[in-house]
């Protein structure tokens, strides 16, 4: 199969991103087993404001 470059660079950025979230939900649940909740309200902030940039690219899409 072969994928162009520009589906190519999507595809690695759709995987940066993935990776970025799958990370901040790891740091989450360490942080709940923990009961770190000073910190864990921080983190629970940040990914929710990536996924905000999340949807508010699929408006940009739409």
């Amino acid at each position: 199969m072969n994928i162009s470059p520009l589906e190519q660079k999507r595809i690695r950025n759709i995987n940066f991103i993935m990776d970025d979230i799958h990370d901040s939900v790891n740091n989450i649940y360490e942080l709940l087993v923990d009961q770190e909740y000073g910190e864990l309200k921080g983190e629970v902030s940040k990914i929710t404001a990536k996924l905000k940039t999340i949807t508010d690219s699929l408006e940009d899409e739409i």
